[in-house]
Order: structure tokens, then sequence, then C-alpha cells
């Protein structure tokens, strides 16, 4: 049995339609169930996906008005229990743990959810989880607007935190150390010392501040001038993300094992992945479909 998993279209709010690549693939008389993991948005689009096959299932995206599709569903393929959720009701978002709880929940074998806009599929517990992305490859909140630092930035702050972790183990060594007791002596008789002169120099200053010289205001500004002038390398700003890939998978459902067909937009060409699940049947007494 073929199946077609899409979901997060966003038609038309966030996409003008489905990308024509994807249109000449999904021809009527291939396939013989849908799955929508939400986010239809009109009724054009449903109506689209009900000329590809007549069993349609939907689930309620935080973006559908219709509300007539269900928050979640468990669909039966023996020996294949299948959840379907729209995925906005994960936290976090796509969280492979929160996943499996929902799973374990809904006690499914197979679980279909999206929300994210990004394909992913993974096996945990014995269980397989499937986001098929979004189909138009529209823009979503819980799509990262920023890549991970750059590398310059990032080696810059790792060498910085290393600076001051050494800087503290070679105090807290000093501290320890009988030679660290002298030293932190004579460290405090220099900083009295310093203070006693700053205050005779606070003296001083308001002595030529009474004649009218220069106040320390003025100095103080002059110095400002000078840190100006020195060269500061600019900051190193992140770059925008790409946008989400245009995605669906078809799952051919063989008995206890499921054959996922992923169909990627990428540059303009339709790339194809193929991955396999294979649920471990147990014949005990406890065997349930």
């Amino acid at each position: 049995m073929l199946v077609l998993v899409i979901g997060d279209l966003h038609l038309p709010h966030r996409a003008h339609d489905l990308p024509s690549k994807f249109r000449k693939l999904l021809v009527p008389g291939k396939i013989q169930q849908i799955i929508c993991t939400g986010n239809v948005c009109d009724k054009d689009t449903y109506d689209y996906l009900r000329t590809l096959a007549a069993d349609v299932h939907v689930v309620k995206g935080d973006w559908d008005e219709n509300p007539h599709f269900p928050t979640s569903l468990l669909l039966h393929h023996p020996p294949l229990r299948i959840g379907v959720l729209h995925g906005h009701q994960v936290v976090p978002a796509g969280d492979a743990d929160a996943l499996a709880g929902v799973a374990r929940a809904m006690d499914a074998d197979i679980l279909l959810s999206g929300h994210t806009h990004r394909f992913e599929a993974f096996e945990t517990e014995g269980r397989f989880f499937i986001n098929p992305g979004s189909a138009t490859g529209a823009w979503s909140a819980v799509w990262p607007l920023m890549k991970e630092e750059p590398e310059k930035a990032r080696e810059a702050s790792e060498a910085e935190q290393e600076k001051k972790a050494d800087a503290k183990e070679e105090e807290e060594a000093t501290k320890k150390s009988p030679e660290g007791d002298a030293a932190q002596q004579t460290k405090t008789e220099v900083t009295q010392e310093t203070q006693k002169d700053a205050a005779d120099r606070k003296t001083t200053s308001e002595d030529v501040k009474e004649d009218g010289s220069e106040t320390g205001a003025e100095a103080k500004s002059g110095d400002d001038d000078d840190d100006d002038e020195e060269e500061k390398e600019p900051p190193v700003e992140p770059t925008a993300a790409p946008d989400p890939t245009p995605s669906f998978a078809l799952l051919d459902i063989q008995g206890a094992v499921v054959v996922t067909y992923v169909y990627q937009l990428i540059d303009g060409e339709v790339k194809v992945e193929k991955i396999e699940y294979r649920k471990a049947i147990n014949n005990g007494p406890d065997f349930r479909y």
C-alpha cells in the first residue's frame, strides 16, 4: 500500500502553490491513502489532495481553521499502528524525547508529525518517527532565523573562556601555597599603598583645579579621544539561515515493513532518499494489532 505523507503547505498564506515538479509526481491512481500532518489552510488544497486519493486523513494544524479536523489520529495498518499529529503540541518543537513520549502514550509503532518544516526520520525505542517537512518550503516561526555562531567567533569565545579558566586556576593555586600567603600579603600592602597614592593625587588634583588648571573631566575626555582612535575589529555577525527545503514522503507499507521514500526539492532538482523500518513482531500472549 502506497501512502502519501504531506503537511505544512500553508497555502495561500505563506506559499503560492505546490512546486510544479512535485505536482508532476503526484498524480491520481498511484496513491492509495493520504495522511496530512496539518496546516492545509485552505479548502482548495484539501480538495486537491482528494483528487489524488479517496482516502484522505488530515489532523488540525495551528493555522488550520477547519473545525472538523481532529487534533490527532491513530490509523491501523496491521500489524502497524500509525499515530498522527501536527506537532505544535510538542514542546520543545520536534524534540525526539518529547515525540517518543507521545508515541508511547498513543501506543503507536510509527508517529507522523510536522510543525518544524524540516524533514526528519529516525528510529528509537523500536518506534519509527517521520516528519515530512513542508511540501511548499513555507517559512516557519520555529525554523532557525540564524545559523550557529561562525567558526571564527566561536574559536575566539572558546579561547577567552580557556584564558579565564587558566587565570582562575593559577590564582587558586597561589592562594593554597605558602608562597601564596606571602604574595597575598604583599599584594594587600601594595593595594593599600596604591589607594593612599590615589588619595594624595586626588588632593593635588583638587588644588590644581582651584588654580584654573585642566580639570579631571577634561583629562578624561582626552583619554576617551585616544581610545576612540584605536582601531577596533568589527564584530562577526551570523548569517541568515537558508529557507526550509520543500519535501514530502511516500510510505510503501508491506506488512511489518515500511519503506519510506523522501522527496526533497534541492537546487531545483528532486532528490529521493530511501529509508526502511521493520517492526519486531512478537507472537507471544501480549501480541496485538
